[in-house]
């Protein structure tokens, strides 16, 4: 079975959280169809003379109209619908710590840079490694090139990592590319943004009715998938290991520094 798998952030300038969200999308013509159908239905078309797409980008952080509302719910019964999966990682940056990057004396900015890749590498890898997730083969992957993660060479790394080792007839992950996710053949990678901005929404909370009204919408949803709720007091129950066990549909897993993790994930790493 063939997946694409697409890669977003949401925080990207935040101070408090960071969320980096992947979804794991097998076959996925039959979503793609069904996401552009919601939008040649309701007329989401768009509607700038700038821009050659036919469908108006899904781009949570903008939802504002009646119509995103309607959009965002469809999205969310078609994530649920197909055998598709979501997970993250959230970054709290107010226990992040630079030493576990790097040495002392390196910028924080080339901390950050490792920390990123890190973070990406440990969010896919026990989806391709893990026993249960061995049908992962021959992906494709995207991300969205006008992310932080696209100028810090995320996928140069992922590539080296996950290709390196298993090149072959049957590798994990067969292709890396950059893209821009308002093209129309992206309407996955929206629906990775969607679904990531939905949990930023419940960690920083803003004042935009429509994005209270589908966070809680997904929220409701997932319940009958085990997410009781989102907050991070919920999340923080599960252990790593677990989280892909209880919550196969979607989970976020919370970021934290260990001293293995600074010799790992620093010292050993001077990229």
């Amino acid at each position: 079975m063939s997946y694409r798998i697409y890669i977003d952030e949401s925080g990207t300038h935040s101070d408090r959280y960071l969320i980096i969200g992947m979804l794991f999308v097998p076959e996925h013509g039959a979503l793609h169809a069904e996401l552009c159908k919601s939008k040649d239905v309701h007329s989401y078309f768009n509607s700038s003379p700038k821009r050659s797409h036919k469908y108006r980008e899904v781009h949570f952080t903008k939802f504002r109209s009646p119509a995103d509302i309607t959009i965002g719910k469809m999205w969310i019964d078609s994530f649920v619908k197909h055998s598709c999966f979501f997970r993250s990682v959230v970054i709290d940056w107010s226990i992040f710590d630079g030493k576990y990057f790097g040495d002392p004396f390196e910028p924080m900015a080339l901390k950050k840079r490792r920390a990123y890749k890190k973070w990406a590498e440990m969010l896919l890898q026990p989806e391709l490694s893990t026993p249960g997730a061995s049908e992962v083969r021959n992906a494709d992957l995207y991300l969205d090139r006008l992310r932080i993660m696209y100028g810090y060479d995320v996928i140069d790394h992922l590539k080296d990592r996950f290709c390196g080792d298993y090149e072959g007839e049957n590798p994990y992950i067969r292709q890396f590319q950059h893209t821009d996710s308002a093209k129309d053949a992206n309407q996955c990678l929206q629906l990775c943004d969607l679904l990531t901005g939905c949990l930023y929404q419940e960690l920083c909370p803003g004042t935009k009715h429509a994005k209270i009204d589908v966070r809680d919408y997904l929220k409701t949803t997932l319940v009958a998938f085990g997410v009781r709720e989102f907050r991070p007091e919920f999340w923080k129950g599960f252990a790593p290991t677990t989280l892909r066990k209880h919550f196969p549909k979607y989970s976020a897993w919370f970021w934290k520094p260990t001293e293995e993790g600074k010799k790992k994930h620093g010292r050993k790493r001077r990229k």
